[in-house]
């Protein structure tokens, strides 16, 4: 109703408000959505009434609406809702944890009251860090936040848990919407920190399917792949042999557009080495060419 029509909120402040309060904590939980639609009429009181709200319960940091409160809440007035936001982040439950640390790297891209939380976020717990990575891989391609967004990933492709820079390594699906420069810059950087499989799979998932042209990057790209994924390249019942079809794919058609001679070479020493292996997907990719 509140959605619907802002001004009924004068007819039922008492019962947004009485929910809001409920000795109920399944109540409370479902009243943080008639909280979000207060946040259009009166900022302030939605705001205080959720921090008192979620303060009698920790389990209600892991329900539905606080990540979504949060967030709205935070461009409004994002002092009041930080000691809910440090709650969620010292909490027991990794998807509160998790919630916490993505709303403040999100808010953090805007509003500079967060950036000091967000920095702690970075430097946190994996859970933390992996959020941190969601969000700035999530925007690298943005108009407005992209640049800052590629920065702030860079680290993450060196991460010490693997998780953290599987994430961080997903920025990859928006590689095709940057410009060459900043492909090659988000690329290098990547190599750069010599990653491990996991972060590897979804970056030549995502190569595979566009029309990136960085033939030196991309040749380093596939010297790594073959030799963390060489062993299990042929067999179908391993994950490497999906990323061998994808880079069959990859290589056999950066030898057949490129005019470098160099890349050329590099490119045959590859196929050498991946048939050498059986890699899966290379004998259809090498008839192709040949037709």
């Amino acid at each position: 109703m509140l959605f619907d029509n802002p001004s009924r909120f004068a007819g039922l402040h008492d019962v947004v408000h009485g929910l809001s309060y409920d000795r109920s904590i399944a109540v409370r939980s479902c009243a943080i959505r008639s909280l979000l639609a207060v946040l259009n009429v009166d900022a302030r009181k939605a705001i205080s009434w959720f921090v008192e709200s979620v303060s009698a319960d920790s389990a209600l940091l892991d329900t539905p609406y606080v990540e979504r409160f949060v967030q709205s809440a935070g461009y409004h007035d994002y002092q009041a809702i930080r000691p809910v936001i440090e709650a969620m982040l010292r909490s027991t439950s990794l998807n509160a944890v998790e919630a916490g640390a993505r709303r403040v790297c999100l808010l953090a891209l805007d509003k500079s009251e967060a950036e000091s939380d967000a920095e702690q976020v970075r430097c946190g717990t994996p859970t933390m860090r992996k959020a941190a990575a969601n969000v700035y891989s999530a925007n690298a391609a943005n108009e407005v936040v992209g640049a800052t967004c590629r920065r702030l990933l860079k680290p993450f492709f060196k991460d010490v848990d693997d998780t953290v820079s599987a994430e961080a390594a997903s920025a990859f699906t928006k590689v095709a919407s940057l410009k060459t420069p900043d492909q090659a810059d988000l690329l290098g950087a990547f190599l750069k920190a010599k990653p491990g499989p996991d972060a590897l799979k979804p970056v030549v998932r995502a190569l595979e399917s566009s029309s990136v042209q960085l033939p030196d990057l991309v040749c380093t790209l596939a010297e790594m792949c073959i030799e963390y994924f060489r062993a299990e390249a042929g067999d179908f019942s391993k994950a490497g042999a999906m990323v061998a079809r994808d880079l069959s794919k990859i290589v056999v058609r950066l030898y057949a557009q490129t005019e470098d001679p160099t890349i050329q070479s590099r490119c045959l020493d590859l196929i050498d080495e991946m048939e050498r292996h059986h890699f899966m997907g290379l004998s259809d990719e090498l008839r192709r060419l040949d037709r």
